[in-house]
Order: structure tokens, then sequence, then C-alpha cells
């Protein structure tokens, strides 16, 4: 079989640097050969139709090109932005023609198979690694566990988006002490230029060759990859770490599986909890990691791919390379003539943009207006086949105007408008507290705008049946056919300065549900989510409070040290049990000294639990009393009576559903109102840390205080 490869043009092949789609076209090259074929590769313009069996191109331009050329082609899909610009985006529709126009195609993803509406043409066909090249060396294997990424970050249009999570990798790294190093080309310097983070056990490494490439892979013992957006299940640093033997913890497509990684979310949490399990396995993972890398060895992926050559070759009709010549060679159109008109393509995802594509060599100028205000918020001029975007990424009413540069004549005009258009809303946050808090929100955004809205959360299991208006994705998973999208989270830019692009107001300063509000447009009010949740029967026979008094930090406990004993000794006296229900396990040491001591007369229900368990425990309750932890949102949003105890925020930040117990008096109050919590930093109380000051907020509040209130339902109930 003759085969040819065409070159992207762009790099050399092999590459001499970062250049996956060449790799891929070097190795099939190799392998094409070993199995006895002949194989080359060339660019375009020097191929001739009727030199080949087998021609296979691997850019969607250059088959297009092809086709007009005659050329009978196979191709492989190897760009993601296909799928980030969305179905009405220039490069998707470049994309599916090129398929369209096929013998066959090949995606490494699988969900690109439904993206491209199942195609016919269209095949599941994954990546291979060199393992005859990536391969552990267990001599300089390290004695201690060391975390590695290696990536080339960013989006095009944005080389500093954080792409492949190094952040979360970096941050899971920092809670667990472990050290890490992020290797990739010196385009990731963008992201360390924004981000600048900073860990003492971070090692970055620029343009590496692939001798430095396998001595980290030899060198480290995990593999992180929490990537939000990939153009290969698995790609190519994935299979040379499992080659490597190097288990994963990462991300991965819902529709398949990897043996050797284990599949987390795009969280902190998930992340370390991946790690630790993989430290707690490792020799399991590692001959897992062995066996997959046998699995996709290139040389294993080639001889698939030639079964794939030989289906094409055998479904022809004719010879093909009589039909290959005489399209050739009665082709009447020169394609360097062809001309594609000037398309304007609109999205709203994480932000508003415009993209100008075609041929005609032409100059625009653009305009982003703030519907409401009339304000002009960015203008720029961009030529055909250039975008423009303003840097903001919350909801604005927006209006965008283009104008031809030269007469200034306005040629096109688009006012937002998302009544029926597919909205995507993600909620940045796993936190139970953020969940509950946010989610409501972009329900009122789906009645205010009348949109189809896609919503991703890390519990969606608990909205699904409540909002059937509403398409659920689990974190990780693609989502198609946008008009726009919008984050929502708490978003810092480094010096942990707010990012004011990505949210308009000091969240610190407001109610935590209008963190929600002010990223989707919407006024302020306070919204409870449904939760999808019906009581069952209790699990006490008699009438009982649940109190939850852990948090995740120091400063939002009730840090009186006698108070929750005291709370908890008079509820028992008024004849209620009392039911502590936090994930902190009672009876631990190290959990016990943050409470001063272990609560006596509570029945335990603590340690990791079933979530739907602790609903019915909180629903069949007489009362609930925690401090400013999720575990306090979760009543609140189960319409349970709630009091709620906390010096370290200001009132207004949490619901006002609730008995709030603050101090009044004149102590030091709210930092969580005016400083950037440190979750690595346990002792945390910006002011008076280590001073007979720190937590006063709480300290100060005594258990009768908390009595008081609590003798008011507990009256109330009698």
């Amino acid at each position: 079989m003759k085969i040819c490869q065409v070159t992207p043009g762009l790099l050399p092949i092999p590459p001499n640097g970062w250049g996956a789609v060449e790799r891929i076209i070097w190795e099939y090259h190799l392998n094409t050969i070993e199995l006895g074929h002949q194989s080359t590769i060339l660019y375009l313009n020097e191929v001739n139709p009727n030199d080949f069996d087998i021609v296979h191109i691997h850019v969607a331009n250059l088959a297009l090109e092809a086709h007009k050329k005659g050329i009978k082609y196979i191709f492989s899909l190897h760009d993601h932005h296909a799928f980030l610009y969305g179905k009405d985006s220039g490069v998707y529709k470049e994309n599916l023609e090129a398929i369209e126009k096929s013998e066959m195609s090949f995606v490494p993803c699988k969900f690109l198979i439904p993206y491209f509406n199942n195609h016919p043409k269209l095949k599941y066909f994954a990546h291979g690694v060199n393992n005859n090249f990536f391969k552990p060396n267990k001599d300089i294997k390290p004695k201690e566990h060391k975390l590695l990424c290696i990536a080339n970050n960013g989006f095009a249009n944005d080389q500093s988006s954080d792409r492949k999570g190094f952040s979360y990798a970096i941050n899971a790294a920092k809670l667990l002490n472990l050290p890490i190093t992020i290797g990739g080309p010196s385009n990731n310097k963008h992201f360390f230029e924004k981000e600048n983070p900073i860990y003492d056990k971070l090692t970055i490494k620029y343009d590496l060759n692939d001798e430095e490439l396998l001595n980290l892979y030899q060198t480290h013992t995990i593999f992180l990859h929490p990537s939000i957006l990939e153009a290969g299940h698995p790609n190519l640093t994935l299979l040379e770490a499992l080659s490597c033997s190097l288990p994963i913890v990462g991300t991965y497509e819902e529709n398949n599986n990897l043996e050797g990684l284990y599949k987390v979310e795009r969280d902190v949490n998930q992340i370390c909890v991946g790690i630790n399990h993989i430290i707690n396995n490792y020799d399991e993972y590692e001959k897992k990691a062995h066996l997959t890398s046998e699995k996709y060895s290139f040389k294993n992926r080639t001889i698939e791919l030639i079964k794939l050559y030989k289906e094409v070759i055998n479904k022809k009709e004719i010879n093909m390379k009589e039909e290959l010549i005489k399209i050739y060679e009665e082709t009447p159109i020169n394609i360097r003539t062809i001309k594609r008109e000037n398309q304007i393509i609109v999205n709203f995802i994480n932000g508003a943009k415009v993209e100008i594509l075609g041929d005609e060599e032409k100059q625009y100028y653009v305009e982003f207006i703030n519907g409401d205000s009339g304000k002009k918020i960015y203008t720029t001029t961009i030529s055909n086949n250039q975008w423009c975007r303003p840097n903001i990424e919350y909801y604005i009413n927006w209006i965008i105007k283009v104008y031809d540069n030269d007469t200034r004549d306005l040629i096109y005009i688009h006012r937002f408008n998302c009544e029926n258009q597919r909205v995507f809303i993600a909620l940045d946050s796993s936190a139970i507290g953020d969940t509950l808090a946010w989610f409501p929100l972009s329900e009122e955004f789906r009645k205010k705008h009348n949109c189809k809205l896609v919503v991703c959360t890390f519990h969606n299991e608990w909205f699904k049946d409540k909002y059937p208006e509403i398409e659920f994705v689990e974190p990780g998973n693609v989502v198609y056919d946008l008009y726009a999208m919008y984050s929502i989270g708490w978003f810092y830019q480094e010096n942990d300065e707010i990012n004011y692009d990505r949210i308009k107001i000091n969240f610190r300063e407001y109610n935590l549900q209008y963190t929600a509000c002010s990223i989707l447009g919407l006024d302020f009010k306070e919204v409870k989510p449904l939760i999808s949740y019906q009581k069952q029967e209790s699990n006490f026979n008699n009438k009982y409070v649940v109190i939850a008094p852990h948090a995740s930090a120091h400063a939002k406990y009730w840090n009186n040290p006698t108070g929750w004993q005291e709370l908890v000794d008079y509820i028992k006296s008024k004849g209620y049990d009392v039911v502590m229900i936090t994930q902190e396990k009672l009876g631990d040491p190290w959990n016990d000294s943050k409470l001063y001591g272990t609560l006596k007369n509570v029945i335990d229900k603590t340690g990791d639990f079933d979530i739907t368990d602790r609903m019915n425990d909180i629903m069949n309750a007489e009362l609930f009393i925690g401090v400013g932890s999720g575990l306090s949102w979760l009543s609140w949003g189960l319409n349970q009576k709630t009091v709620l105890i906390s010096g370290f925020s200001e009132p207004y930040t949490e619901f006002s559903d609730c008995i709030r117990i603050f101090n009044n008096k004149n102590v030091c109050t709210g930092c969580f109102n005016t400083d950037r919590l440190d979750p690595g930093d346990w002792e945390w109380c910006p002011k008076h840390k280590n001073t007979d000051r720190m937590y006063e907020c709480t300290k100060t509040i005594t258990s009768q205080e908390v009595i008081k209130e609590v003798d008011k339902i507990i009256k109330y109930l009698a």
C-alpha cells in the first residue's frame, strides 16, 4: 500500500519542539514503513493522487483544498476549537465540510462523534505512544512522590487561560505538600505571568527536547491532568506518562475510560483524593499504566489504521487511481480564484466575541455597547480572519455593531437575545453552600430570558427532579451549540486582587447569592433552591436537635471553649436529644481539639456520610444549629428552622431566613468580608492571629446568648 501523510506545513516533521499533530504524522509514517508499506510525507501541492492509494490529511482547510483538486482523502480532526467556538463558528463548519467530503474521517475523542451529528463517515480513533522511547527507568525513580504536568496551556483566543488546569494541580500539590513540576512550550509563560502562582516546591520547565521530556516522566511518580477541553481522549501526554509507568489523576470524557487514570472532576479536593488514592494503591496503578501503554503503542494503532485504510480501498467501486486522475485532470477551477465571502460570527461564551471569517481582504470597525446604559465598553478595528472581544465575562445586555472601516457604514448589528437559545451556566465551586446559594439563580435567569438552559454543578442530583426545564451536565463534560456561557464563582487575579472582568462587584461585601445575581445580571433577591429529596422516616425515636459545630476554617467556628457543651446540656435538659452530623468525626483527637474537647451527651452521626441521610436527619429534627458552613446552607435549603452562629462573617453574608447569632459588642468581626481567606492556614485570623484577641468575634458569644434564642424556638415547639 502506498500512503501519503500530508504535512500541515507549520512545523518540521519530526517536530523539533512542541507539535502534537506533526509527532502523530511522524509516528504513523515510521510504523507504516515498519509494517511493510510505502509512506511519504508531502506538502499538499506536491501530492499527485495517481501515486498513492491513500492520502491522509490532518487539517480541515487542506482537506477542502484537496477536494477542490480532485484528491480523495482520509481526514483526521485534531482541532479543539471546532468545539470551543460552537456550531455556528467558521472553524466548526470547515471541519464538518472536511468530514463530509472525505472518504473516511477520524476523531480522537468520542464526544466529537455526536457533536458532528453522528456523521456516517466519522469514527473514533485513539492516539498512540512510542513505548520504545517513552519507558520507565526504575534506577532514577524518586523514593518520594513527585507530581508532574506536561501540557501546552491556553486557548487560541487566550493563551493565558488555564485550559490544562495548572492552577488546580498546583493548589492540590500545596494542600498535600508535594513537589510539582510543570513542563511545556514557552507559550505557558502567558499563564505563569498572568497568574504568578507562589509555591516553593513548584518547578517550571520550558521548551523541552525529547530527552528532557523523558527524564521528567522518569523522575516523577504521578501525572496530573485537570484539563477542561481536549481534542484527544487520551491525548499524547497521558499516553507518554502511562508508557513511563506514571499513574494519572485527571479529567476524562464521560463515555470513555483509560486504565491507569483515576478520573476526577476539575476540583482541587477531588484531585487531592485521587492523588492519595493512587499513593495508597500505587503498585496496582503502575501495572495498569504499563498494560495500557502496550495497548496504545503507535505500532498497534498503525496496524488498526492500516485496516481502516484497506476498508476505504475495498469500498471503491472503480479503480481509485483512474478516478483520481480523471478528476484531477478535468477540474477546470483554479482554487486560488475562489474566495469565501466574509462572515460575521457572534457568540457570548464567557463574554462577547466577534469573529470575521472569509477571504475578502477587508477591515472592520467593531463596537461593543452596553444596551442598558448606551455606553461603549470596547471598540477596535479588525480584519478578516481575526476576532475581538472585551475582557468582561459577566452578563451585559450587549449591542454589537460592525462597520465597514473604510466607509464607516453600519453593515451588521446584533442585540443580545438568548430566547430559545442554549445558554450554559457553570458553577465554579463544589462547596455545598456555594452550590445551594448560586444554583437557584440560574433558574431565575432561565425564566427571565426564556432560554434553553444547561447547568453544570458538582451536585446535580440534588436538583434534577425539581427543575425539568434545565438540562444538567456533569463537570468536565462538553456542551454543544451554545449562544452564551457564564461561570459563577469568586474570581481572583494575582496579588489576591478581585478579577473585576469576571464579576463586577466586590463579592465579599455582599450576600453570597448576590455573586450569582451580579454575574447573571439579575436583581438581587433571596431564592431557596428546590432540593430533590423527600423526607423519610426519622432515624431516631425521640425528638432531637441537629448540631454541626465544624467548618472548613477555624475562623468559622464558635470559638467559645465551653459554648457547645453548655448548649448541648441545656437542650438535653429540655427533653430533646442532640445529634451531631459533621463530616469531622467525633472522638478523633484532631477534630476534638478544634472544639476544645470531645462533646458529651450527643448522638454521633459524624464522619463520612451519605448526604441524603444527613438531609433526612435535618428534615426530621426540631431545629438545626450550626456555623458558617455548607450544612447550615443545607438546613436553610431544606426549609428547616436554622440557628447560625458566626462572627467571622457579617450577618448580610449568608441567608436572612434564619436566627443569626452575631456579636454586636465592641470586638473585631467580619474578616471574611474584608480579607481573602487563606484555606491553607488553619489558624487564619488576619488582624489578631497569635494575640489575645484571636477569634474574639466568636469567643465572646456566650452560651446564654445562643440558649436565649434556642429557648424561644423550644417554647414555640412546646
